[in-house]
């Protein structure tokens, strides 16, 4: 009798550490659909659905952020009543005023050289390919050409259109920075819930660079709308690289 209480007892921990916490979002006129939840404790992503369902897993502790482009972002440690039944969360609106910020009138900003870009780029994959031969062997799924997606990515740097009041974006160098210094923007969370390949991921953001990521995104209070972002990024990149290898 002994010996199976403590095995209930080692086993109830295990039982908890994986849940699935099912919810529903809205505001004060319909359901959100489209708005994200970030298990911060896990790094797990995720959205809700056309009728502002989700279904994210989580456990008691975990702390939770809802958020959305519209409304104000919300925050909430899970409890173990959570879980009895589905979760209501109510997220007000709010207005969106990041674009008053980020757009300048700036006469000395730079015009944005797309060959010369795309030249530095490629001598960057070049050298590192010397530092780091061991990165750039053939994958068993039949490998990449990286000078191949970096000329790729030199053609969205040639479509960018110069406007007259220009917008500043996030550059290469800026990114790189981010991850590697950053408590949220880690490589747990770029690997695992962006799907980028460590060895990808100079030209993820690379990629990143030529999609015009506004800057003021990389401000703190802004993190969870460049999540979104680089998630939205990621998908485009996997899918380029995917058609590359074709």
């Amino acid at each position: 009798m002994l010996k199976f209480k403590i095995f209930i007892f080692f086993l109830c921990p295990l039982s908890v550490l994986s849940q699935q916490l099912k919810g529903k979002i809205y505001d004060q006129e319909t359901t959100v659909k489209g708005a994200t939840i970030f298990n911060t404790s896990r790094s797990i992503i995720t959205h809700t659905d056309d009728d502002g369902y989700f279904n994210i897993e989580a456990s008691v502790n975990d702390t939770i952020i809802f958020y959305s482009l519209f409304h104000k972002q919300q925050t909430l440690e899970l409890k173990k009543a959570h879980f009895t039944d589905v979760l209501v969360i109510e997220l007000k609106k709010t207005v969106n005023d990041l674009e008053e910020v980020v757009i300048t009138n700036n006469p000395k900003e730079k015009e944005f050289v797309a060959e010369l870009h795309n030249k530095n780029f490629k001598t960057q994959i070049q050298n590192d390919r010397k530092t780091n031969p061991h990165l750039y062997e053939p994958a068993p799924s039949g490998g990449i050409d990286f000078i191949k997606i970096a000329g790729l990515i030199g053609k969205l740097f040639k479509s960018k259109k110069v406007k007259s009041t220009p917008i500043i974006t996030a550059k290469y160098n800026e990114l790189d920075s981010l991850f590697s210094n950053d408590s949220f923007f880690t490589h747990k969370l770029l690997t695992n819930e962006l799907k980028i390949p460590e060895v990808y991921k100079p030209l993820f953001f690379d990629y990143c660079d030529a999609q015009n990521i506004n800057r003021n995104l990389l401000l703190k209070e802004n993190r969870f709308l460049l999540l979104d972002q680089l998630n939205t990024c990621s998908k485009g990149f996997l899918a380029m690289i995917s058609e590359s290898k074709e």
